[in-house]
C-alpha cells in the first residue's frame, strides 16, 4: 500500500482530520474524513484518541501527519533585518524577537517568511504546545512532518500557483474565531484573529426567530431564517467594522499597500448568505467561497461523498497538500523537534563522522575569525537602538552603564506596577482578556477603557450606553470560570450625560 498523508486541522473549538492516498503532487485520493468537536471535558487528548478510533481503521499502510495551529495559538511580529542571508538571520532574530514577546526566548519555537519587499514575518509558538501536540499526534498516528499554521496552509496551495498578485484576504470563519490571512503580490503578508463565528451569527439568530439555539443553528444551515433577522446582520455587520479598522491600521503602517481587491471565505461562516453580502456591500470587492481543489486532481471516495463538505474540511486538505508543496511555509518541528536518524553502521560511520567533524570544526574557526567584525558591529548597533529606545520612552538615568540590563529592570517594574503578568493567581492577562471578550455580549454598547490585575483582583473601568448594559456585563462575567465575585464599585454619568461610567471589582477563584 502507498504512504498515506493525515491533515490534522487543531482548531479552537473541533479537530478535523483528512487522510488522503497521495497521487503525485497535485492529485490525491480522499478515504477517511472526520471531525471531533472539543466540547466541555473534551481536551485535545481524549479528541485524538477519539480521533484514533475513527481514522486508523481506514489505514492499512503507515501514516505521516502534518498538523495546523489556530492563529490565535501563536505571536506573530514583523521583523526587519538589514540583511536576507538565511544563517545571519537565525542567528540575529532571538536577540531581535526577545523584547517583542511576553515569553522568554528560550520558550518558544520560531520560524519566519520573508516579506515581498524588506522585512519578515515571524511566527512563535510556546514550546511546550509543540511538545504536547507530537506527543499526543506521534503516539496515535505515526510520524509528524511539519507542524504548520491553517491561516498559512489555506492560502500556500494559491501562493504555489502564484494566482493571488493583488491584494485579498482569506477569511476562515469558524464557531467561535475567525482568522484573516492577508496577501499581497503573492505573498503572505499578516494573520490576525478575530472574536467572531458561527455561534455569534447563531446567538444572534435565537434572538430574531425567539427561538433555542439549536433551533436557530438548524435554520442557519438549511437558508430558512428569513428575511427579518436584523440582529444576525448587525453582528455580521460588525464584523465587518473590525475587520475594516484593522485594514485601515495595516494601510496607516503601510503593511499593506492598498485596499482587499478580492476576499475569499472558508468555514462554517462561509455557509451564511447575509455575511457574504455584508462583506461584499462594505469592502466593495467580490467575495467567494475558497476552493482548495481548483488546482489539481481530488477523487472523494463514494463513501464519504454524502458527508464530505469542503468549506469544513479545507483546512484538513490543506496540511495534506502542505506535505508536497515546493514553496516555504511555517514549519515548527526545528531545533530540540527535529527528528535525527540514529542508523549507521559503526566503523564507516565513525571515520566518515570524524572527517565532518574535523572540516565542521575548520569552518566552525573560519567562521567565527571572519564573523567576529559583522557581529561586534551587530552588537553595538542593538545596543545602540536599546539606547535610544530607552531614552525615549523612560527618563535617563544619571548613568546609563548597561542599557539593555537597565531597560529589562525598568520593564520588570512596570509589569508588576501595572498587573501585566498573572496577578498572583496562575492566570495570564491573555487568558483573562480572552475569558471576557467571550463572556461580555457582542450586542452590549460597552468600552473598558482601564484594566488592572494584580493580588488575584481585577479593577475594570469603562463606559456604557445604559445602566442596564453594565449590569449585563456583571452577569455576563460572573459566569466564568476564574471569578468568585463581581462587584460593581460606582456608576456615574458621563460630564456629557450621554454615556455610564462604571466601575468594577473582580476577585478571583
Amino acid at each position: 500500500m502507498p504512504e498515506m498523508i493525515l491533515g490534522l486541522d487543531i482548531g479552537t473549538d473541533a479537530i478535523k482530520a483528512v487522510l488522503a492516498i497521495p497521487r503525485g503532487r497535485s492529485a490525491m485520493r480522499v478515504i477517511a474524513a472526520e471531525t471531533v468537536h472539543l466540547e466541555e471535558g473534551v481536551d485535545l487528548d481524549a479528541a485524538l484518541e477519539k480521533m484514533a478510533g475513527m481514522i486508523l481503521p481506514a489505514a492499512p499502510s503507515r501514516i505521516r501527519c502534518v498538523v495546523s495551529l489556530p492563529p490565535s495559538d501563536v505571536m506573530f511580529r514583523q521583523v526587519h533585518l538589514p540583511f536576507h542571508d538565511d544563517g545571519k538571520i537565525k542567528k540575529t532574530l532571538p536577540f531581535e524577537l526577545e523584547p517583542l514577546l511576553p515569553l522568554p526566548i528560550e520558550k518558544v519555537v520560531v520560524d519566519y517568511l520573508p516579506l515581498p519587499e524588506e522585512g519578515l514575518l515571524v511566527a512563535a509558538v510556546e514550546k511546550e504546545k509543540i511538545r504536547k501536540i507530537l506527543s499526543a499526534v506521534e503516539g496515535r498516528f505515526g510520524d509528524v512532518i511539519a507542524i504548520d499554521i491553517s491561516s498559512s496552509t489555506l492560502v500556500l496551495p494559491f501562493l504555489e500557483q502564484k494566482a493571488l498578485t493583488g491584494v485579498g484576504i482569506v477569511l476562515d470563519i469558524g464557531a467561535s474565531s475567525t482568522f484573516a490571512a492577508f496577501y499581497e503580490k503573492n505573498t503572505l503578508i499578516q494573520i490576525r484573529s478575530f472574536a467572531f463565528g458561527g455561534n455569534t451569527v447563531t446567538a444572534a439568530l435565537a434572538q430574531d426567530l425567539s427561538c433555542s439555539a439549536a433551533e436557530a443553528e438548524s435554520a442557519k444551515i438549511d437558508a430558512s431564517y428569513g428575511t427579518n433577522i436584523t440582529r444576525a446582520t448587525a453582528v455580521c455587520r460588525q464584523f465587518c467594522v473590525s475587520l475594516k479598522s484593522t485594514i485601515e491600521f495595516m494601510l496607516l503602517n503601510e503593511t499593506l499597500h492598498s485596499s482587499p481587491a478580492q476576499i475569499m471565505v472558508t468555514g462554517s461562516g462561509a455557509l451564511f448568505e447575509p455575511l457574504m453580502g455584508e462583506l461584499e456591500k462594505n469592502f466593495r470587492a467580490p467575495v467567494t467561497v475558497l476552493d482548495t481543489n481548483m488546482f489539481g486532481q481530488l477523487d472523494i471516495d463514494k463513501n464519504l461523498q454524502d458527508r464530505y463538505q469542503p468549506s469544513i474540511m479545507n483546512t484538513a486538505l490543506s496540511n495534506v497538500k502542505r506535505a508536497f508543496s515546493s514553496r516555504k511555509s511555517f514549519n515548527f518541528i526545528q531545533g530540540e523537534f527535529t527528528r535525527k536518524s540514529v542508523g549507521f553502521g559503526l566503523k564507516k560511520e565513525l571515520r566518515w563522522g570524524a572527517a565532518v567533524l574535523g572540516i565542521m570544526l575548520f569552518m566552525v574557526a573560519v567562521d567565527l575569525v571572519l564573523d567576529y567584525q559583522v557581529q561586534a558591529k551587530q552588537a553595538n548597533a542593538l545596543k545602540s537602538r536599546i539606547t535610544r529606545i530607552f531614552q525615549k520612552y523612560y527618563p535617563p538615568p544619571a548613568v546609563m552603564v548597561d542599557p539593555v540590563q537597565q531597560l529589562k529592570t525598568k520593564l520588570a517594574e512596570d509589569k508588576k506596577i501595572y498587573g501585566a503578568g498573572d496577578g498572583h493567581s496562575g492566570v495570564s492577562v491573555l487568558e483573562l482578556l480572552k475569558d471576557m471578550s467571550r463572556l461580555i455580549s457582542p450586542l452590549l454598547d460597552v468600552q473598558i477603557k482601564h484594566f488592572h490585575y494584580e493580588n488575584n483582583v481585577v479593577l475594570l473601568k469603562g463606559e456604557a450606553k445604559k445602566i442596564d448594559d453594565v449590569t449585563s456585563v456583571k452577569n455576563d462575567l460572573s459566569k466564568s470560570k476564574y471569578f468568585k465575585n463581581v462587584v460593581i464599585n460606582s456608576t456615574s454619568l458621563n460630564k456629557e450625560g450621554a454615556r455610564v461610567n462604571f466601575d468594577l471589582r473582580i476577585e478571583l477563584l
